[in-house]
């Protein structure tokens, strides 16, 4: 056995993200706390407890001791038990958690209002494998719902078992017979607790962390140390705790508020920490509500072989001796800190079924996930050919479990025909805290088309270079000439904005040309358009002629937008004066594009640029 120590609680340090977090003040909990026996909550409206295990309701009226009212949301409580005579319950966490990370978990309880001339029995906080979800709590009395029990040792007496597939349990024993192996906790354990088997009055370990390890049923949970100078044989056995586990009040008002003023003075705040498997050190740090912080009282190592993965709980018992039992503001997180980013970087709109000529622009989509324990700061994302992704404003945080879309750009060249494709790799980087977390790789290859010179050209052209207003019909036209050695059918044009289309010939001979059309309407600047550009702005399309194999090299054409007041969009009213506009002028900026390429790879897209307001 080890002995505990006293010792000050370590300054806390930058920790990982909470798995669990509930006050359990409101008239509800988190669905994944399940109890067994007489737990409730003080916050919901009064009810009578389930049988088995059951979702968290509201506690019974008329219960006996100083307990919180009932219907007291916000300011409600987890109670474990009233001052009644020989209860027992448990609250559990019914969602297993894999003990390579580690626990730690942080609560507060009150031990208080005795009815009986002793207070009794305690609380214990356990662990159980992840695999059982009890039915039933430990055994009452001193077992504080974690250990099992034969009654007064009497042979008369049904044993009681201990809770289902037990891993560990920390008693906050207030009375001191959880120390203790008599009424036959500890069953079939090599070694047994130093103050044996036999019934001792008074209980031998009062005011006293005790901790017990693995069992199931009638057999096992083990007296493994507890916070005493003496761990012999031969009592008595003093406790080290530096305070009281067991609180002063006597009277809860039955206001809630009140009452919460009432119960502060009993409030103990505990620490139970458990590091990752598979060698686990377990350590219980108390803040007695005194003045002294948070003091840790016992440090050992845990059961061994640890369960791949466990749940956590709360019990509580009462006897023949008696006090009420509450549960607050519990938090749980991981020991181990794995900050964790993965990168998924694809092509906007999908790859695209055909090879990209030269001059294409191929933007990129990142999507970063935080899949780790711990929050992500100055979140960057660095693609080898694209540069530094948009993320958006700076600096960027990844909350645990957030993902976020950055974009990127490139422009594929003639060095990238010659290759035939483009692969370009990117990695997610970020910290945590002071450790720099990296993504796995991500990449993405694009086919280019080859350059072959001339085999497919290309004119692209406006038929009216006029200014043109929202609603009017532009008129483009495309002359395709082919410059290979051999006759080429399924001649088409594919063009960011325009849709339909139709070319005067779609079989040409070598050296052969034709002209095709397609017809675009101009749409309506945005408000905020309107405010950056005074209603003035350009818009350039982005075609590819293709036929068969072959593709063109792209080619553009541009267009000046003028926009009245009247078409403003919704959410920007017109300026009303000597001369009307819908805005301000601004600097030349892009916008989104209107439309989707039809036929081109994703990445052709469509883009605006705000004109600048001639100064009068």
């Amino acid at each position: 056995m080890m002995a505990a120590t006293l010792l000050p609680a370590q300054p806390a340090a930058a920790q990982p993200v909470p798995l669990v977090e509930e006050t359990f003040t409101g008239a509800t909990s988190v669905p994944e706390f399940v109890a067994v026996g007489s737990a409730c909550l003080t916050g919901a409206p009064p009810a009578t407890p389930g049988t088995g295990s059951h979702p968290l309701t509201g506690c019974p009226e008329g219960a006996a001791g100083p307990v919180p009212p009932t219907g007291g949301a916000p300011f409600g409580y987890l109670q474990l038990t009233s001052a009644d005579n020989n209860q027992t319950a448990a609250v559990l966490y019914d969602e297993p958690i894999a003990s390579e990370q580690g626990l730690d978990v942080t609560f507060e309880q009150w031990q208080y209002g005795n009815t009986s001339d002793v207070p009794a029995d305690g609380i214990s906080f356990f662990l159980i494998d992840g695999t059982a979800t009890p039915e039933e709590p430990g055994a009452f009395g001193g077992s504080l719902g974690y250990a099992q029990k034969r009654p007064n040792d009497d042979p008369a007496n049904p044993f009681e078992n201990g809770i289902d597939q037990g891993y560990v349990g920390v008693g906050l024993d207030v009375l001191g017979n959880y120390f203790g192996d008599w009424e036959q906790r500890g069953m079939g354990c090599a070694e047994r607790s130093p103050a044996g088997t036999v019934f001792r009055s008074p209980a031998p370990g009062p005011n006293m962390v005790t901790v017990r390890g693995p069992g199931n049923g009638t057999q096992g949970y083990c007296f493994l140390t507890a916070t005493t100078s003496n761990l012999t044989t031969t009592g008595p056995w003093p406790s080290t705790l530096p305070g009281n586990l067991h609180g002063p009040t006597r009277v809860v008002d039955d206001d809630p508020q009140q009452a919460q003023d009432d119960l502060e003075e009993s409030r103990r705040t505990v620490n139970v920490r458990i590091t990752p498997a598979p060698d686990p050190v377990l350590t219980v740090s108390i803040d007695f509500n005194d003045g002294d912080g948070m003091q840790q009282v016992l440090s050992t190592p845990a059961p061994t072989p640890v369960p791949s993965t466990y749940k956590f709980g709360f019990a509580a018992s009462t006897g023949l001796f008696t006090d009420v039992h509450l549960i607050r503001n519990v938090v749980v997180r991981p020991v181990l800190e794995q900050p964790a980013l993965t990168l998924t970087k694809r092509v906007a709109g999908g790859l695209p079924s055909d090879p990209v000529p030269v001059g294409t622009t191929v933007r990129y989509e990142y999507e970063v996930a935080n899949t780790g324990n711990m929050d992500i700061t100055d979140l960057v994302v660095n693609d080898d050919v694209v540069g530094v992704a948009d993320c958006g404003t700076e600096p960027v945080t990844l909350n645990v479990g957030e993902r976020i879309t950055c974009t990127g750009a490139y422009v594929v060249t003639e060095e990238d025909a010659a290759r035939g494709s483009v692969t370009n790799v990117a990695t997610a980087t970020g910290m945590a805290d002071a450790t720099v977390v990296n993504s796995p790789e991500s990449q993405v290859t694009i086919e280019v088309a080859e350059q072959e010179e001339g085999e497919l050209d290309l004119v692209k052209s406006v038929a009216d270079a006029r200014p043109y207003r929202p609603g009017n019909r532009v008129v483009y036209r495309y002359v395709v000439t082919n410059n290979s050695t051999g006759t080429v059918n399924d001649v088409r044009i594919e063009d960011s904005h325009v849709t339909r289309i139709r070319c005067r010939a779609t079989t040409l001979a070598p050296g052969a040309s034709t002209t095709c059309r397609g017809i675009f309407v101009v749409p309506a600047g945005t408000a905020d358009e309107c405010e950056r550009s005074g209603c003035r702005f350009s818009i350039t399309n982005t075609a590819v002629a293709r036929a068969g194999d072959l593709t063109s090299a792209t080619a553009t054409a541009t267009i000046r937008v003028v926009q009245k007041p009247h078409h403003c969009r919704p959410g920007k009213k017109p300026h009303h004066g000597t001369k009307p506009k819908c805005g301000h002028a601004g600097r030349s900026e892009s916008r989104t594009p209107i439309a989707d390429a039809t036929g081109l790879p994703a990445a052709e897209r469509a883009t605006t640029t705000a004109r600048p307001r001639p100064t009068p």
